[in-house]
């Protein structure tokens, strides 16, 4: 059986390693207070990444600098939208980038998957409801299938029959965003609490942040502080 371990790197970054392959989800920003904690500052010394994927531009979820740093550290693979591509431009060789740019629900009012097939995983983007170009991932590998929901504020729009069988879901629970529902329609084995801020998460360890935003949780969601990890094992 595979070890699994999700780490969290603060805000909605996240580190998932799964035997011998290591990727990150939204490793470097600029913490903010009021808006989601500081990153983990191990992050840094993360000695082995192969993959980083960039859910969007915002300072909060993307440095290029810092991404920059790791991919010539690393020599990690950076997947992400057109935009973040942009900015790191001129900054790691372009063989160090994919682009993927999902296409937009449009009339059908569904997320559409791109997928893109890299050694030992496939990622599937989509193009989620949040800033321009905001891509949400779904990642499979053997023995570990899970989604990384970034700021999307509709889940409401994606295929459920296709997010089955998750072993972990990485969301914030935006209110309006239809996450209770979500969440008990695709019954995610765990479910990682993600973008909050630090009295977010005083507010949590004290039973008061569900009361004041849902009328009840639909699972036990599993909540990390930056540096925190959590194993789960294989279903």
């Amino acid at each position: 059986m595979t070890q699994t371990v999700v780490r969290s790197l603060g805000n909605a970054g996240i580190q998932v390693t799964h035997g011998r392959l290591t990727l990150l989800v939204d490793p470097f920003f600029r913490g903010f207070e009021g808006v989601g904690t500081s990153q983990w500052e191990g992050a840094k010394q993360i000695e082995r990444i192969d993959l980083i994927l960039v859910t969007h531009d915002h300072w909060d979820h993307f440095s290029p600098e810092e991404v920059a740093k790791a991919v010539q550290r690393t020599g990690a693979i950076v997947v992400c939208p057109a935009t973040v591509a942009g900015k790191l431009k001129g900054k790691v060789p372009k063989s160090s980038v994919i682009e993927l740019e999902p296409r937009p629900a449009g009339g059908s009012g569904k997320y559409k998957g791109l997928r893109v097939e890299l050694p030992g995983l496939t990622v599937t983007g989509f193009r989620t409801s949040h800033a321009r170009g905001h891509t949400s991932y779904l990642v499979e590998a053997p023995g570990l299938r899970f989604l990384h929901d970034g700021d999307n504020e509709q889940t409401q729009h994606y295929d459920r029959n296709e997010l089955m069988h998750l072993d972990a879901l990485m969301l914030c629970p935006w209110q309006g965003s239809g996450w209770v529902e979500f969440i008990e329609a695709i019954k995610p084995r765990n479910w990682f609490l993600i973008h909050m801020t630090v009295d977010e998460l005083a507010e949590h360890a004290r039973g008061e942040f569900f009361p004041g935003i849902c009328d009840h949780v639909p699972m036990e969601p599993v909540v990390l502080k930056p540096g925190e990890s959590r194993e789960i094992t294989e279903g």
